[in-house]
Parts: structure tokens; C-alpha cells; sequence
């Protein structure tokens, strides 16, 4: 519906609808993460990821997830802790009746949702919001449960915009890509003995029943 899409266009994922395709690569973030490397007297090492690409260097820092994402960050404020332990809202008792709300559920709910609904614009527009900040911006699973401070800070669209989204969804994406494969890389990596693939390797980036998982804004480390 036109009002629907004009308040999405205006909230702060309102940007990413001018994104054609923002199709995630799995195995281009995959050969991304083996390269990781340190960097001596880098002065950001706290805060940023360095990876050894071709012949060069590059780095995924809170500056680059800017460039990429346009979200907000700053410090965050004493309050935000505060606001991190909330759990009731009203969309959540209205919708989904304050039962543990999972993903998928709210997944299932825009496939139920249909032409012929009764449900305000608004509503629509706040679970789609949260739509994409699981499913795309944070990048959970859909079977776990979803952020349940941020279904009641929806409910304030005015307060959910001015969140420090960006800091937040860093900070997650930061602490999964720093430790998804750490003490595991050789795992994953192609190992030759006497210039010959060794036998035990499963394809050509992991061994047999290897894997991990990756969330957060992935998409920020492939651009």
C-alpha cells in the first residue's frame, strides 16, 4: 500500500528499498574470513578486522560498515542497558499473543497476511521493520527468538529511528565474524603435502562435517 511504503521509506531502513540486489555470497564472506590477518600497531585492532586479499590489505571497521550500511553510531547512552531488559509490548500481545516469538513466526505472519486485513498501516509497517532487522541486518536463524526490546521500541517509531543501529548491529557483527572460526581455520582450509591435495579434504574450502555460523550485516564485509 502506498501510505505503508512511504513510512517504511521514511524509517531508518528506509534507504535500503533504493538497493536493487542485495543478494549475500556465502562462500565470497567464507575465502574473506580465512585471510583474516594481524595488523602491527594498527591503532583500531580493538574495534576492527583485517584481511590479507590478493596484494593487499583490507580492513571491515566501523567506518567501512558506515559507508555500507548508513546506520547511526555513537556511545551509547545508560539507558540503552536499560532498554536492552525490556520483553513486554503491545505488539507482541496483540500479534503473537506474549508467547516466545521466534523469527519464523513473524516470518509466517506477513505470508498470512492478507489483501483483506484489518491490521492499521502503522502495525504492518513496525513488524516489517522488524522483519528485516532479524532476517537481513542482524541475520539470525529463524528458529530463534527475536529482539524483544526492539518489538516495543517499534511501537515508537520516533524513538526506533533515532536507535544507534548502526553501533548495535557492528558490535554483533563485529563479535561473530572475530569469532566464528577462531582456533578452527586450518579446518577449512585446502592442505597440500608434497604439492598434492591431501585426500582428506572435503571439497575444496572445508573438511568432512565442518561448519560454523556467521551473523550480523554480512553483506557490509562483500561490498
Amino acid at each position: 500500500m502506498p501510505k505503508q511504503l512511504e513510512l517504511i521509506k521514511s524509517a531508518c531502513f528506509g534507504h535500503f528499498l533504493d538497493v536493487r540486489d542485495m543478494v549475500l555470497s556465502g562462500q565470497l564472506c567464507h575465502h574473506i574470513l580465512l585471510r583474516e590477518c594481524h595488523v602491527k600497531n594498527a591503532d583500531d585492532n580493538a574495534t576492527s578486522l583485517w584481511y590479507h586479499v590478493g596484494n593487499g590489505l583490507i580492513r571491515f571497521s566501523p567506518v567501512e560498515f558506515y559507508l555500507v550500511s548508513r546506520l547511526a553510531f555513537a556511545e551509547y547512552s545508560e539507558s540503552t542497558s536499560e532498554l536492552f531488559k525490556r520483553k513486554n509490548s503491545r505488539l507482541r500481545r496483540i500479534y503473537f499473543q506474549d508467547s516466545k516469538v521466534k523469527v519464523k513466526m513473524v516470518v509466517d505472519w506477513f505470508r498470512n497476511l492478507g489483501p483483506n486485513n484489518k491490521i492499521s498501516d502503522d502495525d504492518v509497517v513496525k513488524l516489517a521493520l522488524i522483519f528485516f532487522l532479524e532476517m537481513t541486518l542482524v541475520g539470525k536463524d529463524d528458529r530463534t527468538t527475536i529482539l524483544y526490546w526492539a518489538l516495543e521500541l517499534v511501537d515508537d517509531l520516533e524513538a526506533f529511528n533515532k536507535f544507534l543501529w548502526g553501533s548495535f548491529i557492528y558490535a554483533r557483527t563485529f563479535n561473530s565474524l572475530s569469532t566464528c572460526l577462531h582456533g578452527r581455520e586450518d579446518k577449512f582450509k585446502i592442505k597440500f603435502t608434497d604439492d598434492k591435495l591431501e585426500e582428506n579434504v572435503d571439497g575444496p574450502v572445508r573438511q568432512k562435517g565442518e561448519k560454523y555460523n556467521v551473523y550480523g550485516f554480512l553483506t557490509a564485509i562483500q561490498v
